[in-house]
Order: structure tokens, then sequence, then C-alpha cells
């Protein structure tokens, strides 16, 4: 398959995969790299004549792409045109699972990407990186779709939801597991995402210790594989030696550990047409001249926030103990509470606590960044809390070892009542925490309450942040 030369770019490497398609001559199921399957496809979905995940309807990217087939390449295939000239919504079929007793079916598939690609080969060349990454899919996952509808053959999906952006998600709720979720998919920014890493190898330590250990053992012992300043060895070289977060952290500089505080303070010399040569200025002096410009106004209290969040960071992240004590704290949550979830009435007859290491910060206006590095997927644009009256915030600080780096998560109203009433007393029984959560949320039924406290238990138990206990 290396070998394969069908004359486009390099970076379209999806031509190969569906090439793969056309080598069964018997019915057959495509399953990709980044996907683990926790319980057996349904016998309904296996017997379909073609099978895919699940629907994707209207991302941005397709819109971008399939524009741009029909604005400017110059062969636009009928499948393709009736969907436009329809204007239909975008759908594509994702292909984290591919497959179906049409067999035949990917011939014709094939020789209909062949056919689009080379009458369209310059035009594709011109894409830019980022696009030719996203135009893999628009190639397999949108072209499926089109031509199974214009077909005519049915698609039996494993989801029966149609996915569109409202749904951020994801496939890779780790912490639903053992029994909750039968699939998991880390696509895309998945894979680069610390807390998918974290829980993708706590899961192989449970489930397959012997594999476990054996790959920790080949990435100890060949040192080729730790090619430049490596986080991992960063970690394993530190345990006995502090936090290497800590470490890193105070390595960045004022503006790097206080950019939010500094983002803000530039935006108020905008808003209020204050002159000034930031530059000459710590980011301390900045803040202490603007604290006298500002004297009591609104934009005082928003930047005086921002400033105590992240030095509330920094104290925060100077306190971590040394790694190897994060460690063990995080697999024995882990592990507690992966023995815990195996029984679907878990929550009878325990007790849970707050682990001493739970980091939380408090404040007015919501700051937290997660960017990629958690599976609910948050670009925070903090100029928008100028807009915002003040609230209550707490956000939760993971640590994300495989980057070395902080994970600041939201935390939703369940969990941050969660934490306060753990932050109380050393241990509460599952039955008290109903109690008084149900009590608390007195708006909400009773049943959408347990749901929204079983989940929140999960992903804080998987987390290293709660301890799950059986009672005496």
């Amino acid at each position: 398959m290396d070998d394969l030369n069908f004359d486009c770019s390099p970076q379209l490497w999806v031509t190969n995969k569906i090439y793969s398609y056309t080598l069964h001559n018997e019915p057959f199921l495509n399953v990709d790299g980044d996907v683990y399957i926790f319980q057996p496809f349904p016998d309904e979905i296996l017997s379909g004549d073609l099978i895919a995940q699940n629907i994707e309807q209207d991302f941005d990217y397709y819109k971008e792409l399939v524009g741009l087939v029909n604005n400017t390449f110059d062969f636009v295939p009928d499948p393709i045109k009736q969907q436009i000239e329809n204007s239909l919504p975008i759908h594509a079929s994702n292909a984290g699972i591919l497959g179906g007793h049409d067999y035949n079916f990917f011939s014709g598939y094939f020789k209909f990407v062949q056919h689009f690609i080379s009458a369209n080969k310059d035009k594709i060349n011109q894409l830019t990186s980022a696009q030719m990454v996203n135009f893999n899919a628009v190639v397999e996952q949108y072209i499926f779709h089109c031509l199974s509808n214009d077909l005519n053959v049915e698609v039996k999906y494993l989801f029966d939801t149609v996915y569109d952006p409202s749904y951020n998600e994801g496939f890779c709720n780790f912490h639903y597991l053992p029994n909750n979720t039968p699939f998991i998919h880390a696509l895309g920014d998945y894979k680069k995402n610390g807390w998918v890493c974290d829980q993708l190898a706590n899961r192989l330590r449970m489930d397959f210790p012997e594999y476990y250990y054996r790959i920790i053992d080949l990435i100890e012992s060949n040192t080729k594989y730790l090619i430049g300043n490596n986080p991992t060895e960063e970690f394993k070289n530190s345990q006995t030696n502090g936090s290497s977060l800590a470490a890193k952290y105070l390595t960045k500089s004022d503006r790097e550990k206080f950019y939010r505080t500094d983002q803000i303070m530039l935006s108020i010399c905008e808003k209020d047409h204050i002159s000034l040569n930031t530059i000459e200025f710590t980011i301390f002096q900045f803040k202490d001249y603007l604290d006298k410009e500002l004297a009591n106004t609104s934009s005082a209290a928003l930047l005086n926030d921002v400033f105590e969040f992240e030095k509330e960071k920094l104290r925060l992240i100077q306190s971590l103990p040394s790694d190897k004590l994060v460690w063990e704290n995080e697999i024995e949550a882990i592990n507690n509470g992966n023995r815990v979830f195996m029984n679907n009435n878990w929550q009878e007859g325990l007790s849970l606590r707050l682990s001493p290491l739970a980091m939380t910060i408090e404040s007015e206006w919501d700051w937290a960044q997660n960017t990629v590095l958690f599976t609910r997927v948050k670009v925070n644009n903090v100029e928008i809390n100028f807009h915002l009256e003040p609230h209550y915030y707490q956000t939760l600080l993971l640590f994300d070892k495989h980057h070395v780096e902080v994970i600041e998560y939201l935390l939703d109203p369940i969990e941050a009542f969660l934490l306060s009433i753990l932050s109380k007393e050393e241990f509460i029984a599952m039955s008290e925490i109903k109690r008084q959560t149900n009590f608390f949320f007195e708006n909400l039924r009773e049943a959408e309450i347990l749901v929204y406290l079983k989940e929140a238990i999960g992903f804080l138990a998987y987390s290293g942040v709660v301890f799950i206990e059986e009672m005496d």
C-alpha cells in the first residue's frame, strides 16, 4: 500500500484508504485505528448493505470546501452537483467504521473518486495544507454519502443521531467506562488531547496491564524513541525531584503567566483611549498604573478578577508536590472509581472524598482556557467578559503530564456544587450527596439530577479529583 501512486498530492492520503476498500470480495468492515470498541456491533448494523459510523451535517470545513468545489473546480460530478443545486444540508458519512455487504459498491466509489481527483488535480494541489487535511474528509466521507444517496443504496449507521457542529462532546467519553459506552473514536484533535491520552493509557493499564507495562518498558529501554525535549522523559526524571509542571511553568515570563491580564489591560487602554507605551512597564507596573486610572469602575473589577485568577493559578501550581505523588494520587482515584463503576448500581453504599490535590479557582468572570487539551473543546475569547455581568465561576485545574501543561476546566453547576459539598467534610455518603443536590437544584427533576451527578462523579474520579470508597 505504501507504494501506491494515484498522481495526486501525497497529502491526499485518503485515496490509498479508499483503494483498500476495493480489495474485498466479500462483506467487510474497516475500523479506523483510533476507534476502540467495548461491545459487539449489533447484528442489524452488520447486516447492512453499507455501514458507517454516523451522519455529519453542515460542519464549517465541509461548507468551505464543498463551496470551493462548486465555484472553482473544473469538474463537479452529478451526485455532488445535485446535492448543491437542491440546496440540501451538507451531509457526510463518518468513516470511523465503513463497509457492508454491498462490497461491489466500493469499486465504483473508488473509480468515482479517482475521476474526480484526476479531473481537478491542479485545483486540489492549490489547496493549503490546512484545507488539504479537511479535504481528505470531503473525498472520503462527503463523496461516500453523495454517491450512496445517488445510487439509492441504504447506509446503516452505528449511531442514528445526525451530528452537527453544536455537538461538541465528541466520542471520547472514557469516563463512561467500563459499562456506559460501547464505542470511542479519538478522531481529529482528540489524539493531541492530554486528558484523552491520559484516559486511554489508564484504560489500557486497567484492562490489559501486561501490554501497558510492556509499552512502558519498551519506551524506557529504547532511547531512540525519546528525541529532544520529551515530556514523558521529563516527567519520569522528575518523579523524585519535585513537580515537572511547576518547574516548567515557573520558566515562563510574567507576561506569559499573566497573559489574560495583559490582554484585558490592553483592551481597556484601547477602549478608554489610554495612551501608554506598555513595553516600558512590567506586567505589575502596568496593572498598578491602571488601578489608579480606573479607580472603582467596572473595568477595574474585571481587571482585578482576571489578575487574581492568574495569581491563584500560579500559587496552586507552585504548591504541587512531586510528580510521583501526583501520579499515585491519580492512579488510586481511577482504580477505585473503575472498580466501583463496574456495578451499574454503584451509587449505593458508597462515600466520596475530595483528593488532597484538587485545585480550583473561584472567579466572577469566566477565564478558563481549555482549547484542545480537553474533550469539551472550549476556546474562550476572554474579551467577551467585558459584556457580561459578574457571576460565579469555578475552574478546576488538571495536570496534563503528556504535554506538561495544566488544563483549565470550567466546572458546570452540578460539578461545582459537588466539590463544594466534598470540601466541607472528609467523607460524605452518596445518599447524603444526592439529598443535598436534590434540595439545592429543586427546579430539576430528581432523575435528571442523578444523571448529571453520575456523569460528574465519573469524570472527576477518572481525573483523579474525587475518591469513591465503599462504606464500612
